[in-house]
């Protein structure tokens, strides 16, 4: 179970990485409108964004919330477990417009302005840069309680074999 864990965490950092990647690409487009933008790249963020944030989110729902359990009581659990689906929820609806936008772009299609576009990607890739910020905090908590845990699960083992 441990090992799993573990990759678990792994596996969410990596998306993490992925998306402040993306967060930073999105931010260079934002930097340099209006632009030619890369054909390849806009593929590449249209078609991938929303998996990515799906998979991500899936991974935060499997490791955090499993691991909240180690740092808040119940009542606060329930609390943060219903602020962070409504932040996932926000997060996908920010992503789809970030991939439509793109996609107009791309297609010559787009009716916003410069300014309106920038705006919605920085939006977008800001709040996305804090929400990983948070979520790497919580993760940081959670595997500190986990080790005080297993510390003390083998500072009890030891007592008892101890006493045996």
């Amino acid at each position: 179970m441990e090992n799993l864990q573990i990759r678990r965490f792994a596996d969410l950092e990596a998306c993490y990485g992925q998306l402040m990647s993306w967060c930073d690409l999105l931010e260079a487009i934002a930097d340099f409108l209006p632009c030619h933008l890369d054909e390849r790249l806009c593929d590449t963020l249209t078609n991938g964004l929303i998996p990515l944030l799906q998979a991500t989110h899936r991974l935060e729902e499997q490791v955090l919330s499993q691991g909240l359990h180690y740092i808040l009581a119940a009542a606060e659990r329930s609390e943060a477990e219903e602020h962070r689906r409504r932040e996932r929820i926000s997060d996908l609806e920010s992503a789809r417009e970030v991939v439509d936008v793109l996609t107009s772009l791309k297609d010559g299609r787009c009716r916003l302005s410069w300014d309106a576009i920038g705006y919605l990607l920085r939006s977008f890739f800001c709040a996305m840069r804090k929400h990983i910020q948070a979520e790497r905090q919580f993760i940081l908590l959670i595997k500190k309680a986990m080790n005080q845990r297993q510390i003390a699960v083998v500072d009890i083992s030891a007592a008892a074999v101890e006493a045996a």
